[in-house]
């Protein structure tokens, strides 16, 4: 039996659940190996949400059930594959119009019955539920740490992030390549052309 391996987990997924990337192969590998399925690719779509089915590796698996690539879609949990209710059922009838089984190792339930798909479209609803409650607390999250003065992501480039307080700080030498660029914009520079002058100087 031809199987592909579905994984995904966006960051706040991953605080959430605890389901790493690692984790998820490890448990699908590991039942694929007991029920002697043969795993003929992995879909990993890491660092990305279940709000909806526009994922690189997702439409990569999309194009593998249509070309008859795999028997089995196999993860472990219908969140994974998607946190929408109506993309949910879309890719289950996807699946199924080309004789393809979803087969999800922490909800055994087989959703070609009626009992199955009632199941699988309750569970959709939490998953749908819980990506809007992720949601609402990552922007209360952002809204405090922009009212703490703290830059929610990566320092952009001429500043560090003070490990104490979590505020942008200037850094001197990045902050002197950034005046110089500015500069040649003022001057009349084309981006290309910054580009080219920059790579002279250094």
């Amino acid at each position: 039996m031809r199987c592909g391996i579905y994984v995904r987990v966006s960051t706040d997924d991953q605080r959430d659940n605890g389901y790493s990337i690692d984790s998820q192969l490890r448990m699908i590998k590991e039942y694929c190996e007991k029920n002697e399925y043969d795993i003929v690719d992995v879909y990993n779509d890491a660092g990305h949400s279940g709000k909806d089915l526009m994922r690189p590796e997702m439409q990569r698996l999309l194009k593998d059930i249509k070309t008859k690539k795999i028997d089995k879609l196999v993860a472990i949990k219908v969140d994974r594959l998607t946190r929408n209710n109506y993309d949910g059922f879309w890719l289950l009838n996807y699946c199924e119009e080309h004789d393809v089984k979803i087969e999800l190792i922490l909800e055994p339930y087989d959703v070609s019955t009626a009992n199955g798909e009632m199941i699988f479209g309750m569970n959709l609803v939490f998953g749908q539920r819980e990506r809007k409650k992720i949601g609402a607390r990552t922007k209360r999250a952002m809204e405090e740490m922009a009212l703490e003065h703290i830059h929610p992501s990566k320092a952009p480039y001429g500043y560090i992030r003070n490990k104490e307080t979590g505020h942008l700080e200037v850094e001197p030498i990045e902050a002197e390549v950034v005046k110089e660029i500015f500069e040649l914009c003022k001057q009349g520079n084309s981006t290309r052309g910054v580009a080219t002058i920059m790579k002279d100087n250094n």
